[in-house]
Formats: structure tokens, sequence, C-alpha cells
């Protein structure tokens, strides 16, 4: 009985630290996009360089795409030499553009196999931008 307990309590305090935004695989067929020069912006926090590439979808959730950076993005954090695995966030609805910060595409790769599944991936860190990114859609191959 104790042990029943014990891992109720623990699906508990997993499952509240789980996002409410269920993050998942993009649609087939999603296009990526192309940012075509180094560009920087500000956000609350500091600054942030993207990279010039191609930025493949990540993820979604239900209000946008989280798109990968090409290589890392460069937040001038002292940390992991101020290079992060992210890329840009575009909302679905008002195009608000944010900096994400994580690991999505691993986690989701991971979920099936853990006890709390898609629930447990976590949202990657969002910082909405104080300037638009100019990027293009990619043409589909």
């Amino acid at each position: 009985m104790k042990s029943i307990v014990l891992l109720i309590a623990t699906i508990v305090g997993f499952s509240s630290c789980a996002s409410n935004r269920l993050i998942s695989q993009p649609a087939l067929g999603t296009t990526g996009i192309v940012i075509e020069a180094d560009q920087k912006a500000e956000h609350k926090w500091g600054q942030v360089t993207f990279p010039a590439g191609l930025y493949q979808p990540e993820a979604k959730d239900d209000r946008g795409i989280y798109y990968a950076s090409p290589s890392r993005v460069h937040t001038g954090c002292i940390t992991k030499g101020g290079r992060e695995h992210g890329g840009l966030y575009v909302a679905n609805k008002t195009g608000y553009q944010y900096l994400w910060i994580g690991q999505p595409g691993y986690q989701l790769q991971q979920a099936p196999s853990t006890i709390l599944g898609q629930w447990g991936v976590e949202t990657p860190l969002l910082y909405v931008l104080k300037e638009r990114i100019r990027f293009r859609h990619a043409s589909r191959h």
C-alpha cells in the first residue's frame, strides 16, 4: 500500500511539472523558414543572434511552431559558451515571434518510452522578441 501511495505521489508531482501546452511533432509537410542573414533581436533578458540559414520545424503546440536554428543561437549567456539549442517560435494567429531554448525534438523522441508520455515533454523556454526577425517560408522540394 505504501508503494502505491508513493507511486501516485510521484506521478502527480511529475505531472505538475509538465506544461499545460502539449508539445507534439509538426505535421508532415510543414515547411521550414529561411533567415537570409544573421539577425540580432532583443528580449526582456538580453539579446540574441539568429544565424542565417534554413530553420526546420522541430515541434509545435496549439499556438505555434518551434523552428530550430541550423546552428546554435547566440544568447551571450555565460553558460554553454553563450550558445544554445533553440530557434524562432512563430505564433499561428498573431505572428508574434519568440526566441525558444530547449530540446523539444529530443524529448518528443523519448516521450513514448516514459511514464508520462507526451505530457512529460517540457515546454521550451520562450522569450518574446522586441523586434521581428525577417524570414521567408522555404520552398517545398
